[in-house]
C-alpha cells in the first residue's frame, strides 16, 4: 500500500525513527510498496502492505534479497513499535534494519 510522505514520517516515529533521511521507495507487488531509510547511521527499510495475511514473515528477509540488481540486501532485524496503542497506525507495515 502506497504511504504519502506525511503518513511515511509518522509511521516512522511510531517505530522510535523521528528522522529518517528516505534514500528511495519502490512497489514491489500489487499493493505492496518498500521504502528505504537511513537512521542514525543504520539502512532501513519500511514495508507497507495492504494485506498480510498471506506472507510467512518468518522468512520475508530471505525473500527480500534481490540478487544481481541494485535492490541486493539483507535484512537483520525486525523493528518493534514503541508503543503498543499505536499498532493499529502501522498494523498493515513492518519495519527491519537491514545491510546493503
Amino acid at each position: 500500500m502506497y504511504l504519502s510522505k506525511a503518513e511515511r514520517k509518522e509511521i516512522l516515529a511510531l517505530y522510535g525513527c523521528s528522522g529518517a533521511t528516505e534514500i528511495n521507495h519502490y512497489e514491489v507487488g500489487p499493493d505492496t510498496w518498500i521504502y528505504l531509510f537511513e537512521f542514525n547511521g543504520s539502512k532501513y527499510i519500511l514495508i507497507s502492505t495492504d494485506y498480510t495475511g498471506d506472507y510467512e514473515f518468518e522468512v520475508f528477509p530471505h525473500l527480500l534479497k534481490f540478487e544481481g540488481s541494485k535492490l541486493e540486501f539483507i535484512l537483520q532485524e525486525e523493528i518493534q513499535v514503541k508503543d503498543d496503542s499505536s499498532k493499529e497506525k502501522v498494523v498493515n507495515t513492518l519495519l527491519f534494519k537491514y545491510t546493503g
